[in-house]
């Protein structure tokens, strides 16, 4: 199912310019990986694929959206198909997170609901680029997300 699914999902990205949006430029925060590794970045809860609720040395826990990749959804999916999708992500994304300390933060803003921006590093490891290997999500740079159920 995973290598059919992200097939489509790379070919409707491919062709599909409208997803591109401008996300804030990134600012340089104490969890910038550049300017402070092992930053003592925790996560306190993973909400689904792309979000979790991250607590830094200075920020306090905020309610994170990961940049650079975007996962099926878990609490309004359109149909079936991706809310098992989204969950499989889910569940991935913890045990990424579980299997490394997180390395690196950089934050960039905020989106349209309030949440935090995160480019997030776990054991030196890119989040978005070792998501996307993984076959549950795709490269997302904001706009519109994917019709997850046309890609499934």
């Amino acid at each position: 199912m995973r290598g059919a699914w992200l097939g489509r999902a790379l070919a409707f990205l491919i062709g599909a310019n409208n997803l591109v949006a401008c996300v804030p430029t990134a600012v340089a925060m104490p969890g910038d990986p550049a300017a402070a590794p092992g930053n003592g970045c925790r996560v306190t809860y993973v909400v689904d694929g792309d979000t979790i609720h991250l607590a830094c040395p200075g920020t306090g826990e905020v309610k994170a959206r990961l940049l650079g990749f975007d996962t099926p959804e878990v609490y309004s999916p359109g149909c079936s198909q991706e809310l098992a999708a989204g969950r499989q992500a889910t569940e991935i994304l913890r045990g990424l997170l579980r299997n490394g300390p997180i390395t690196g933060a950089r934050f960039a803003g905020n989106d349209r609901y309030g949440r935090e921006l995160v480019q997030l590093w776990v054991g030196g490891r890119d989040v978005a680029r070792t998501m996307i290997a993984t076959g549950y999500a795709v490269p997302y740079t904001g706009g519109r997300s994917p019709d997850w159920c046309r890609m499934l």
